[in-house]
């Protein structure tokens, strides 16, 4: 009863493939006692890999419904409104005026931007394998998030070094 009455916080976990945002996820959920919310997209391209810019709308839709059901204090989210811009306008060129909106709405408290210096791990969902590619998406991902003035921590590191970073970032925000 006492977890309807606390505010919920909402951390969104962003960055370029191969970042480890869902073993983060996992981690600090985990860690915390938490609940997190897997990348929708991932679902939906395993089952049907191909997709085109018009479908990243549907997708991002039904992300946020996925955090909408979970009621927990606390909430992990592998990807959010700015993941889909990012992934959207590197493919594609453009975005679309939905997801663009969502942006604007976004309601997540904080932002944990993962830098990508873990070794690319192959996967077939993946498009951007190449370390600069990587780089580029990680910059245009913290342009982003300055650009709309959301709060976010730089987390890099191999191992516990990287949940470390990551706790100590949400801890220095007292979100926990």
């Amino acid at each position: 009863m006492e977890e309807t009455h606390r505010k919920r916080i909402k951390v969104a976990i962003v960055g370029p493939e191969s970042s480890g945002k869902t073993t983060l996820c996992k981690d600090l959920s985990e860690a915390l006692n938490a609940r997190w919310v897997p990348e929708f997209a991932r679902e939906q391209l395993t089952i049907n890999p191909e997709y085109s810019q018009e479908d990243l709308d549907s997708m991002l839709c039904q992300q946020l419904l996925n955090e909408q059901k979970l009621k927990t204090h606390l909430l992990f989210c592998d990807g959010d409104p700015v993941s889909f811009k990012i992934w959207s306008s590197y493919k594609y060129g453009s975005v679309s005026p939905y997801i663009e909106e969502m942006v604007t709405k976004s309601k997540y408290n904080y932002y944990l931007l993962l830098r990508p210096d873990l070794p690319y791990q192959e996967d077939p969902l993946r498009e951007n394998s190449s370390e600069i590619n990587r780089k580029e998406l990680f910059h245009l991902f913290e342009s982003e998030l300055i650009r709309n003035k959301f709060n976010y921590s730089i987390v890099n590191g191999k191992n516990s070094e990287r949940i470390n970073v990551a706790l100590k970032a949400l801890r220095k925000q007292n979100l926990v």
